[in-house]
């Protein structure tokens, strides 16, 4: 039989609950967004077509009342009801019961401070709309179905649900948690894990699973649990109640036909075939990440997204998604061609194959944790004794005898400027120390002791050693090191603080600030040679391929600049994740960012 929508109304109540007063009810920062996005999504009428109302952090008797309108007066026969809720679930002390918490809800008092999942049950079972669906996305959300150990009247709501087009999904079983996003940037907070790929199965239409046009209930559930199972998440949805019919609940939102590109041509000039070295397929988006992680990194073809401890492998050709390689020990990987190096096991190195996850053999070393780092064709790292290696990872072995650093500490991956390697590192007290090496003989050369802390950005151009202190709020100074000796060449005080590492190409330091100036300085001198001012701070460190310069800004906006005079040339609207660290992935004709959900996006590139 085919689908269609009801002819009743279309109504959602979606209630979030983030804050609570209760010390053992941590807060929620998931449940915000996940409202907002689910709620995006069902009232566009070209999806969803429901008419949605929100309840975040409202109170006990605003959010009974609202339910007992929304299931009660409201409703007829005809009508579609969907009811959402994200926040904590507990269990009664007293007889197991799942109750919802919300923000005045005293754990040892869940009668009287909490919803009773019966009290919704009741609702439901005396609602006169023949098609209801029911989303959970708490803790222990698996005890509110028929069946489910603890919960009291279930036989009832059983026969209640029977053939009446009355489902329920839940974020998990009746002993699971259900997982908040992972919120990498405070300004962003994440989608939940089982709220997330809901949403996107929605806004994308990829929960169709038929290809029918309509995305039904039980397509929906089916499309969560396989991202679920894909993106690793311990969580097993479940699924319950008995439909006469599927209930479709979006349609497919048609996708605009590309726009018809004008050429342009001079006057008096033949007409020039056009070419594009734009990789096909973009714009392109898809998950990547659970929630915000790091930019991606582009290594023999194949894109890089680091979430935590996970590694989300894309290949950049096909925008084929690869193995997940999960990595159980801190510390950052490093890549070279299409191997991966982390630290395993009692801090021995190990190596994986980026496309398939499978092991690989590789130098047998013991590394201190994170200390690895890939420069062209080298592997440093350096061992908890304080010894640094430099491997040649074409052929096995080592480039020098290794280099004792005593009680120095790398803190960062080391950078080159000519023949020379360039670290940053802290001794026992805590002071920051930059060591000069030579990169073909494995020779220190000289030491520099900062006169006080430095922050954790830091660039290198052939011209000089850029340091920016201190590492506190406030104006910084950049302070600018003779890459050939213990001098410094030039200092610069700073109207205000700097953010995102600076990037050198060209002869020119790059450098965004809070005041939202972008500043280009010749790195010789110091000097200004161009300044323009972004719509907002920025959230990575820029990149420059070729002449052009790229930032990524809080207000949204991908921007792409002429390196030589600071020419904007083109933005793109997208919120990135904030990596300061880290920046776009670019190849010709594109380039890569991930986005402050965790999508990995391809964009056409100047």
């Amino acid at each position: 039989m085919t689908l269609a929508f009801a002819e009743g109304h279309r109504g959602a109540l979606l209630i979030g609950t983030g804050r609570y007063d209760h010390p053992d009810l941590d807060t929620l920062r998931s449940p915000v967004v996940d409202c907002a996005g689910l709620a995006e999504v069902l009232r566009d009428k070209e999806i969803g077509g429901f008419e949605v109302q929100e309840l975040v952090n409202a109170d006990l008797t605003t959010l009974k009342r609202a339910m007992e309108e929304f299931f009660g007066r409201q409703a007829e026969p005809d009508d579609v009801r969907l009811l959402y809720l994200s926040c904590h679930g507990i269990l009664n002390p007293r007889n197991g019961n799942l109750h919802f918490a919300v923000g005045t809800t005293d754990p040892e008092w869940p009668a009287s401070t909490s919803i009773e999942a019966s009290f919704v049950r009741g609702l439901i079972e005396d609602c006169w709309a023949r098609s209801i669906v029911v989303i959970l996305d708490c803790c222990f959300s698996g005890r509110f179905l028929p069946g489910a150990k603890g919960g009291d009247g279930l036989a009832g709501f059983q026969e209640a649900l029977k053939g009446r087009g009355r489902v329920v999904i839940t974020a998990g079983n009746r002993t699971q948690q259900a997982y908040e996003g992972d919120h990498i940037d405070p300004a962003a907070p994440a989608p939940s894990r089982f709220t997330g790929p809901l949403i996107d199965g929605l806004r994308t239409g990829d929960a169709d699973l038929d290809g029918d046009g309509l995305i039904a209930v039980r397509e929906l559930y089916d499309y969560v649990c396989r991202r679920l199972h894909e993106e690793g998440v311990e969580q097993n949805p479940r699924f319950g109640g008995e439909m006469q019919n599927d209930i479709p609940l979006a349609k497919v939102k048609p996708k605009p036909p590309p726009k018809p590109r004008r050429k342009r041509q001079l006057r008096e000039s033949p007409p020039r075939p056009a070419v594009s070295d734009t990789p096909p397929g973009l714009p392109w988006q898809a998950r990547a990440a659970l929630g915000p992680a790091r930019q991606p990194v582009l290594s023999d073809g194949v894109l890089v997204v680091r979430e935590n401890r996970r590694l989300w492998v894309v290949d950049a050709a096909t925008h084929n998604r690869h193995t997940m390689i999960e990595l159980k020990y801190p510390g950052d990987p490093a890549f070279h061609g299409d191997t991966v190096y982390f630290t395993g096991k009692e801090g021995r190195l190990q190596a994986a194959d980026l496309r398939k996850g499978q092991p690989r053999e590789c130098r047998r070393l013991t590394v201190g944790s994170g200390q690895l780092w890939v420069r062209g064709d080298v592997l440093y790292a350096q061992t908890p004794l304080g010894h640094l290696y430099g491997i040649d990872l074409s052929t096995g072995n080592d480039l020098w005898l290794p280099i004792s650093l005593g009680k120095l500490t790398v803190t960062g991956p080391p950078k080159r400027s000519g023949s020379n390697l360039i670290l940053r590192t802290k001794d026992e007290s805590d002071a920051d120390q930059v060591v000069v090496v030579d990169a073909a003989r494995g020779r220190l050369k000289w030491t520099y002791l900062t006169e006080g802390p430095l922050s954790p950005e830091w660039a290198v151009s052939e011209q000089g050693i850029h340091l920016l202190r201190p590492a506190g709020p406030g104006p910084g100074r950049i302070v600018t090191l003779d890459p050939m000796a213990d001098e410094i060449l030039w200092t610069l005080d700073l109207p205000t603080e700097p953010l995102a590492a600076p990037v050198s190409a060209d002869g020119l330091l790059i450098l965004g600030d809070k005041d939202h100036r972008l500043v280009a300085r010749d790195t010789s001198t110091g000097e200004t040679r161009w300044e323009k001012r972004t719509r907002g701070r920025l959230l990575a460190r820029p990149v420059v391929l070729n002449g052009t310069l790229y930032t990524a800004d809080r207000a949204g906006w991908l921007t792409t600049w002429r390196l030589k005079d600071g020419r904007k040339l083109r933005s793109h609207e997208v919120l990135l994740s904030q990596d300061l660290e880290g920046h776009p992935a670019i190849i010709p004709g594109a380039l890569y960012v991930t986005d402050f959900r965790g999508d990995l996006r391809g964009l056409p590139a100047p």
